[in-house]
């Protein structure tokens, strides 16, 4: 999300208790090769979607299945998703974006920051370079838009997972998640003040903190991991618009918080008719996992997988556990699917059934109509 030490990485006490909550079934594959965190992302281009470039990056799949696209959260990049597209590559070919003014993509036009806005650039980028029907995935900031995917085009999405989606947390409780101060950058004059201080952490303590913050288990973080992720921070900031993108994020997310009704999120969760899978830590020092039975029973179709020990970013620090669970909900899903068609199939045959039974009783019964006039006439 952010930083440390800019915002606090307390966060709610672990409830590694919550493992219990979980619902998905997790299918029995065996995962070889799963990436270090410190490997090379796939290969990546940029693509002109809608007049602005879009990074994505690829990694060969089978041909014949459909396609998964990733969306990772805020102030991460498509290089979030290395560890788990190369243990679900041997079962679909994977695409991660970097998201408006993230990674290597271009800022949004006018700065407008919103999921809602990204929503409508991954459904195109979607459209543009693999078509659908598609598996969505998506983390924390990224889990909203990939709902609003899913919500806005269903034509578009085969299954959904969140991963800790950026859910609204309103409670009264000290214990909670995401620092409310954040809320500050809604007033004017916040941004320069949040702008400047984010610029001035250097990049191995930035890489730090967002270990620290991210991690259930921060000491399975290497050295060389911090210094690779330093390396693309310091990177990252030699764009003008590294921070700037960051804040105009947050604030489009927490602005979206502030809309009720059929413009919130739980309204779009709940018209999302596919198969879903809602991913949660029990470390999570973000999005409290006490928010996961809630957020899950928002999708009308949706699981859920609760990771002991595991913190925000599942897909990195527990890609196998994470993989299991979405190659379950596909199987599912693709189970559900055949048992549709099969229903279909025989109410179609029933529906063909009943036609010609129907109009056997309406040719008997003209017969016996006809029948009986002609005895009366007779």
């Amino acid at each position: 999300m952010t930083m440390y030490p800019a915002w606090h990485a307390k966060g709610p006490q672990a409830r590694d208790d919550l493992a219990s909550w979980s619902t998905a079934r997790l299918a029995n594959d065996e995962l070889v090769g799963v990436p270090c965190l410190a490997e090379p992302p796939p290969a990546g281009w940029t693509e002109l979607v809608d007049g602005r470039g879009v990074h994505i990056r690829r990694q060969q799949g089978p041909d014949d299945t459909e396609p998964v696209w990733f969306v990772h959260g805020l102030g991460g990049s498509s290089s979030d998703w290395t560890r788990l597209s190369g243990a679900l590559s041997p079962h679909a070919t994977t695409y991660s974006l970097d998201l408006p003014g993230s990674g290597r993509s271009d800022p949004p036009p006018a700065d407008r920051y919103s999921p809602r806005v990204d929503a409508d650039l991954v459904a195109a980028a979607i459209e543009r370079v693999s078509g659908g029907p598609i598996h969505l995935v998506g983390n924390s900031y990224g889990g909203v838009v990939a709902t609003l995917v899913a919500a806005r085009r269903p034509d578009l999405v085969r299954t959904l997972t969140v991963i800790s989606p950026a859910v609204p947390d309103l409670r009264l409780t000290r214990d909670r998640g995401a620092d409310p101060r954040l809320g500050l950058l809604l007033l004017p004059g916040t941004a320069g003040l949040a702008h400047d201080r984010l610029s001035s952490i250097p990049p191995l303590e930035r890489a730090r903190g967002m270990g620290e913050l991210c991690f259930g288990h921060p000491e399975v973080i290497t050295e060389q991991d911090y210094a690779l992720s330093a390396n693309e921070h310091a990177w990252r900031a030699r764009l003008p618009w590294a921070y700037s993108a960051t804040i105009g994020t947050l604030r489009g997310l927490m602005t979206g918080y502030l809309r009720g009704g059929s413009a919130s999120f739980s309204a779009a969760a709940a018209t999302v008719d596919v198969p879903t899978l809602v991913v949660w830590g029990t470390r999570d020092r973000l999005v409290d996992v006490r928010l996961s039975r809630r957020a899950a029973a928002a999708y009308p179709r949706a699981t859920l997988l609760v990771l002991a020990g595991c913190g925000h970013v599942a897909q990195l620090e527990d890609p196998w556990s994470t993989a299991r669970g979405i190659l379950g909900l596909w199987r599912e899903a693709e189970a559900g699917s055949t048992t549709s068609a099969r229903r279909a199939g025989t109410s179609a045959r029933r529906a063909g059934t009943s036609a010609t039974v129907d109009q056997d009783r309406v040719g008997r019964a003209a017969q016996t109509r006809s029948a009986g006039y002609g005895n009366l006439v007779a």
